[in-house]
């Protein structure tokens, strides 16, 4: 009986989900949904729970990750509800595996590959000397700086070239950090309970 509840609440949990994808996409057109509004009903339903992730914590230039890690949270939530169905038990070994992968999926790769994206439209605007790209938010600022510092501090090098490593680095911690959490899961298979 615990087992169907738990398949139940799954799906149930994997719908809200998808609703609050919905309500993301919905927020690109209309942010400020009208009283009555379809956007308005599906602000009501899913935005209680959003508003618990919703903090300047979470907000990266431009982009408010909160969602992601609301969703990441669910997600997590569904698979442990899934696994107790289909097995009537959750050992130690599958929360941490669900809690890994769910950070990474739904926080830090998405982050490494925005970083990675607005680094690479940094950088060829730094190439094309075009001050709209190459200056277009304080995030890629903040690395490019960082990375002056600390392998030039006291010489002056091209934007190009700091843009550059300051790519490279950004996709080789993508990578360092993917199988760090790949091998971080393997380990966690390993736990006896």
């Amino acid at each position: 009986m615990l087992m169907q509840i738990a398949g139940f609440l799954a799906r149930l949990v994997g719908l809200y989900s998808f609703l609050i994808w919905v309500r993301i996409i919905m927020s690109w057109f209309n942010p400020y949904p009208r009283q009555g509004s379809l956007t308005w009903y599906f602000a009501s339903i899913i935005d209680p729970y959003l508003n618990l992730f919703r903090s300047r914590r979470f907000v990266v230039g431009y982009f408010d990750f909160s969602p992601l890690f609301a969703v990441g949270v669910l997600s997590v939530v569904q698979s442990l509800l899934s696994l107790y169905s289909v097995f009537g038990r959750l050992t130690l070994s599958w929360v941490v595996q669900m809690v890994l992968s769910a950070f990474w999926s739904y926080a830090l790769s998405l982050f490494l590959i925005i970083l990675i994206i607005l680094l690479a439209i940094r950088t060829i605007g730094a190439f094309t000397h075009n001050p709209g790209l190459s200056r277009m938010n304080t995030v890629t600022e903040n690395i490019v700086r960082r990375v002056q510092l600390l392998f030039f501090p006291h010489r002056i090098v091209k934007e190009s070239t700091l843009c550059l490593i300051a790519l490279a680095i950004s996709v080789l911690a993508y990578f360092a950090f993917r199988y760090v959490f790949e091998l971080m899961i393997v380990l966690a298979v390993r736990i006896p309970f």
